[in-house]
């Protein structure tokens, strides 16, 4: 059909060809007649024997010759074949025999041969692979056909038909068809006069809708199941309803990771719920706009909506809705970093939700508190209560917190044991994609990202993460994700301008609690590419913005005060690590890794087992990337002939080399010739 084109139309626009071939279904007459139509509209002009553009060909409309050559067709046949075609076309592009078969009020075996003629004639085609699901099925060969069928019916004889369609479907009782059965009904509705049926049609095509989208949801298809119930809205004037209804498409929203679209049919919800008074629908619906706003990182956002409606519906204590609200406001003083208020409001949350047997409340606070206590360095306490919030929301079957609790054991366990962590984070990662969360997604691929690194699978990471990039996550998620790619682009030596910028644009839009992100990307990027003093500023203002990053951020601070000789400031970096009340593996390691720099750069004897007893620790967790960048530091800060520098070297050379590290390679290649 490409070629067929430009050989009528040489320069037709690439938007023009892209819409000719969709609706052309392969039939050259389709393209001959549009390029007629065109000619004949003055689009079109002949020039040497060839034809241009000369108008706007960024829509196209159906040429009427092929309209009316098809409708002639369809003309052409005998009453009972034309009646069949049109009861086709009411089922969709393609039908099953039994279908049609309702549609028509007939049986199968009366109809089974006609359709077999309408195959002869080459408007209908059967499909007849063994291997297909739809194996004997019918379908129209062009969906034009289709199309002009089923235009030449009159609205009474559409509503008759969809509504038969729909009776069928409803005999087979199938979850499956239950967004077939919602579309028939919905059309039948469309093609009613006004009045007390079109009201009928419009409360069983709601049922319907929500069906379906209770369906995709259950299925991970969770944009299907918002498309679903937002079909469902324009056809809703119960306030009531609507707000269920609007509640429900914000939580699918919310699982798909589309966080405004998620927010604002809550606040839809919320407002409708107020005009109502329905004060512990009120509740229910404030605790879910609450935990899309925490998922979005809204901390302040969340803390203005949770913390006045938690006073104002005090008086309802135990009611789910209002426990539910404890639940979201304890998470939001955790997204706020600050845990300690956190374990406060979670604690007589824990209480009323077991008292009350609200288990998927009491799962979501166990991990809530859990991750606080984590966050306090009461990491073994902190880990068991995620556990068991895990095993209670699998037990109950709360997707959501189950993958809440994969990605907060996989943050800690990243720092205790990094192989755990990672192997956590990933299986964690395949949950959420079968289960359609994009925002598990983000946030789980993130941490097996940065373990990832550490381990030295850079290539997975990086095939990851830009797979993450191309799908167009919204901005809370792609900036973490933005963030992870550029730290590793950065490290390749590779160009990371547009990232940065991309960063930086998302971070000036998200919750300040997401700016030290930022800073850490300019530590990151000036690191790299050899600004160690730019490095370890931006680095330390990340660690102002945010103290709670200060244990993952200072080792890099205090590496790049080390490489430029600058004792006092690692020092310094150092003192503040240690002022952090964590004893995990990788913690401990880097301490070492930056008593041994100072040591060297004191020139006292223990420089060199200390540098050994961090090469050892690194290996023995195999990460990788920091025993290369230990090597690098003992290349920079002690005689490079010393047989263990040189080993070490030799090490981080072929480590860095396999991770394509080139800047690194270069750094370290200059320290052991004495640059």
């Amino acid at each position: 059909m490409r070629e067929l084109l430009a050989g009528l139309v040489p320069g037709l626009p690439e938007r023009a060809i892209g819409s000719i071939v969709a609706r052309a279904d392969g039939i050259p007459l389709y393209a001959v007649e549009t390029v007629r139509m065109l000619i004949t509209e003055g689009k079109l002009e002949e020039t040497d024997g060839v034809y241009a553009p000369v108008g706007d060909l960024t829509s196209l409309a159906i040429p009427e010759t092929l309209t009316a050559l098809i409708a002639a067709r369809l003309d052409g046949l005998d009453a009972v074949d034309r009646t069949l075609v049109l009861d086709a076309a009411v089922l969709g592009q393609s039908f099953a025999p039994a279908a049609v078969a309702a549609v028509a009020g007939s049986d199968e075996a009366t109809l089974e041969p006609r359709l077999r003629a309408l195959v002869r004639r080459e408007l209908l085609s059967q499909e007849a692979d063994p291997r297909s699901p739809e194996r004997g099925q019918y379908a129209f060969v062009q969906g034009l056909i289709r199309e002009v069928a089923y235009n030449t019916l009159a609205r009474a004889d559409r509503k008759t038909r969809h509504l038969a369609a729909a009776r069928y479907f409803e005999t087979l009782a199938s979850d499956e068809l239950a967004g077939a059965l919602a579309g028939h009904y919905l059309a039948a509705r469309e093609n009613a006069a006004d009045g007390p049926e079109r009201d009928a049609l419009a409360a069983r095509a709601r049922i319907a809708l929500r069906a379906a989208a209770e369906r995709a949801g259950a299925l991970g298809a969770h944009d299907q199941a918002v498309a679903f119930l937002e079909q469902a809205l324009p056809i809703t004037t119960d306030p009531a309803d609507r707000a269920a209804i609007l509640e429900q498409a914000g939580e699918e929203a919310g699982v798909a990771g589309r966080h405004d679209t998620a927010e604002q049919h809550l606040r839809g919800a919320l407002e409708l719920r107020r005009r109502i008074g329905d004060r512990p629908a009120i509740a229910v619906t404030t605790a879910a706009l609450g935990r899309v706003l925490n998922n979005d990182f809204r901390a302040a956002a969340a803390l203005a909506l949770l913390e006045p409606a938690a006073a104002e519906l005090a008086d309802l204590a135990g009611d789910a809705g209002v426990v539910a609200i404890g639940s979201q406001l304890a998470r939001a003083y955790l997204v706020a970093d600050d845990p300690r208020p956190a374990i406060e409001r979670v604690d007589p949350v824990l209480e009323a939700a077991e008292h009350a047997n609200l288990r998927e409340i009491l799962a979501d606070a166990l991990v809530t508190k859990g991750t606080a206590l984590t966050n306090l360095d009461r990491v073994v306490e902190g880990l068991a209560l995620v556990r068991a919030g895990q095993e209670l929301a699998e037990a109950v079957g709360l997707s959501f917190t189950v993958l809440r609790a994969y990605n907060n054991r996989a943050n800690a366990e990243s720092d205790a044991d990094p192989r755990r962590g990672f192997e956590l984070a990933v299986a964690g990662l395949a949950a959420s994609r079968r289960l359609g969360n994009r925002h598990a997604s983000a946030m789980l691929l993130n941490i097996a990202a940065y373990t990832a690194l550490r381990i030295g699978d850079w290539s997975w990471a990086m095939g990851e993460l830009d797979a993450a990039l191309a799908e167009d996550p919204e901005a809370t998620d792609r900036l973490g994700i933005a963030v992870s790619a550029l730290t590793l682009r950065a490290y390749r030596g590779e160009a990371v301008d547009a990232l940065l910028d991309e960063v930086t644009r998302l971070v000036s839009a998200a919750d300040a609690s997401r700016q030290n992100e930022l800073h850490w990307c300019i530590g990151t990027v000036a690191f790299a590419t050899g600004r160690l003093v730019d490095a370890r500023a931006a680095w330390r203002r990340s660690v102002e913005i945010s103290p709670l990053v200060a244990r993952w951020v200072l080792p890099f601070a205090a590496r790049a005060a080390l490489w430029t000789q600058d004792v006092a400031g690692a020092r310094d970096d150092l003192a503040a690590f240690d002022a952090e009340p964590t004893h995990l593996a990788t913690f401990e390691a880097d301490r070492t890794t930056i008593r041994a720099g100072i040591a060297a750069l004191e020139e006292r004897g223990d420089a060199l087992a200390l540098y050994r007893g961090a090469l050892r620790a690194w290996q023995d967790m195999g990460l990788e990337w920091d025993e290369a960048l230990a090597g690098i530091d003992m290349a920079t800060l002690l005689d490079p002939a010393e047989p263990d520098v040189r080993a070490a070297a030799e090490r981080s050379r072929e480590i860095l080399i396999r991770l394509e590290a080139k800047p690194f390679i270069e750094r370290l290649d200059a320290a052991m010739s004495g640059r």
